[in-house]
């Protein structure tokens, strides 16, 4: 973006102790600005980035700024942003990795191949210096035609697109092989929801996401005035399809130009309430985790004074636009930090002991099951039971119809299980994207292909009693009356967790389990009737889940009662 080299000098004043501060009013909620160094030495332009809890520089971290000569890094300028973030308590978003407009001359000029490895080696080094300090980068910017019209979409014919047509993915390729925690993300204007552009780039995002590019989010700029400017529900419609492909999104360069008549009451209110209806729109989708204003006060916008787009004026007070954001920010929650929101993303969906990650199991009595979040009143959920691969698991207000069923179904392997979709009839599956192990990969649905990212263990989470007077389950007969139950253990062979006889001799009763012989304990009985129309258990001992009828595991793809008195080693 362009930038105005006029400073306003004015007297120093602590406005940031006068008025309430969006960061305050956030819950962690990232609502952010693009900053100079320029201006830091200047004491209100300072106060008022301290309203904000995110950053970004405007023009420091991107090509040509650290490496204006080649092979020369300077990171100067860039760490001085990050070093201010820091101080004043700020996270720091990276922008931006390649972009056409902010490159040096030196690398417009190189031919195909070296420019590739000069892409590389820049993306490398800025990740390499930056490792565990940004946690969020634009790796590619503004690369799509403003001619695109919606019906797919034309690269825009840079120089990066003349010498080299797949650049694009070589950066979010390299990015991820350097930096693989890193969010990386695409960044463009005129993708608001007004322009033809807004259609084209989500059909080019898709269609990343469809290859396998590593992409993690969208960055859409948000550069408009009171003319031209995005109804509400279609910029809360376009980021919610966003949230669906289960990519994150940043409103990242907020601005509003007011086109004349700037100190009109009228039209200020109109600037006001686009800032409000981005910001209204953004809370509203769980994946929409960050809003950031592309500059401080009004004096300093690359738009130029004359179009007040900002929300300080030129002496760094907070006009009414800043006032509009606080009260909306005052009264409405982001989605993105409601951990039960409607449409989160559900991220990362394993049965552990975080209480995001703890879910109840409801068997519904026709083979199919629900999750509940542990947090709320909300189920994972298959966004219109879609039968789409790639379709986003997310959870949403319990109503058990088909988006919220799921098939519980067995594996070669022991206690392993996949997760079917009751909208694709259980041919696809819960599937961990990109084979992720970090916390915060996400989940879709895809093609049961029996890979090791769609296979699901149970655990139950439960206190359990100290076992006293059932054996302590290490079968060693040590007291408690196991020598008696683990009569098997004397010939060398384990003690059956279960009842199911498959053999008898003149030593006892035996069982299969594992593939191996067991003895089956002399005090096994064989009471159980199973509960609900379902059977008891024949083999398995291992608990999915509970309810009033008692301990429930499954075989043969279908749901059987536990008798918990005859798998006797199991402590619950």
């Amino acid at each position: 973006m362009k930038f105005n080299k006029a400073i306003l000098l004015s007297a120093l004043a602590a406005y940031a102790d006068a008025y309430d501060l969006l960061k305050d009013y956030s819950n962690g909620f990232r609502i952010g600005a693009a900053t100079n160094t320029r201006f830091y030495n200047n004491g209100n332009y300072v106060n008022a980035m301290k309203a904000f809890n995110y950053m970004v520089a405007e023009n420091a971290c991107k090509f040509v700024s650290i490496q204006g000569t080649k092979g020369k890094f300077n990171f100067n300028d860039c760490d001085n942003h990050l070093k201010k973030a820091k101080e004043l308590g700020m996270d720091f978003r990276g922008h931006a990795l390649v972009w056409h407009s902010m490159a040096p001359d030196w690398l417009k000029n190189e031919d195909s191949k070296t420019m590739r490895q000069s892409i590389v080696n820049h993306i490398t080094k800025v990740l390499q210096h930056y490792d565990g300090k940004i946690d969020t980068w634009d790796v590619v910017n503004e690369a799509i035609d403003d001619d695109s019209n919606g019906n797919g979409w034309k690269y825009r014919n840079s120089f990066l697109y003349q010498k080299n047509r797949d650049f694009i993915d070589l950066a979010f390729k390299t990015a991820r092989q350097v930096a693989p925690k890193v969010k990386l993300f695409y960044n463009d204007y005129n993708t608001e929801g007004i322009w033809g552009k807004s259609e084209s780039v989500y059909q080019f995002i898709a269609d990343l996401k469809k290859r396998n590019i590593p992409i993690d989010g969208v960055g859409i700029q948000y550069h408009v005035s009171v003319k031209n400017q995005p109804q509400l529900n279609k910029i809360t419609d376009l980021i919610g399809r966003y949230c669906k492909l289960g990519l994150e999104v940043h409103i990242t360069e907020i601005d509003v130009s007011c086109e004349g008549a700037c100190n009109n009451g009228d039209v200020q209110n109109r600037q006001a309430q686009v800032f409000t209806n981005a910001l209204k729109a953004c809370l509203a989708n769980s994946c929409c985790t960050a809003y950031l204003v592309w500059g401080i006060g009004d004096n300093d916008s690359w738009l130029g004074a004359d179009k007040k787009g900002l929300l300080f004026d030129g002496s760094y007070k907070p006009k009414a636009q800043y006032t509009a954001l606080l009260n909306t920010l005052k009264t409405t929650k982001a989605a993105s930090l409601v951990a039960n929101a409607e449409g989160a993303d559900a991220q990362n969906v394993e049965i552990g002991t975080d209480s995001e990650q703890m879910w109840k199991l409801t068997n519904l009595g026709d083979n199919y099951v629900t999750l509940t979040s542990s947090l709320g009143n909300f189920n994972l959920d298959i966004c219109m039971a879609e039968d789409e691969n790639g379709t986003n698991a997310q959870i949403y207000t319990v109503h058990n119809e088909d988006p919220q069923k799921f098939v519980i179904m067995e594996t070669k392997d022991k206690d392993v299980y996949v997760i079917g979709t009751k909208g694709s009839n259980g041919y696809k599956v819960l599937d961990v994207e990109s084979y992720g192990t970090t916390p915060g990969s996400n989940v879709y649905q895809w093609e049961n292909e029996g890979k090791d990212n769609q296979v699901w263990t149970f655990e139950l989470v439960q206190s359990s009693n100290n076992g006293n007077g059932n054996g302590n389950g290490n079968g060693n007969g040590n007291g408690n009356g196991n020598e008696e139950s683990c009569w098997s253990l004397s010939q060398g062979y384990p003690c059956c967790q279960s009842c199911n006889v498959t053999y008898e001799d003149e030593s006892g009763k035996w069982g299969v389990e594992n593939g191996n012989w067991c003895g089956i304990a002399k005090t096994c009985s064989t009471k159980c009737i199973g509960a609900a129309g379902y059977p008891c258990c024949a083999r398995s001992c291992i608990v999915v889940t509970k309810d009033d009828d008692g301990y429930w595991g499954i075989e043969n793809n279908n749901w059987c009662l536990i008798d918990k008195d005859l798998c006797i080693y199991l402590n619950y």
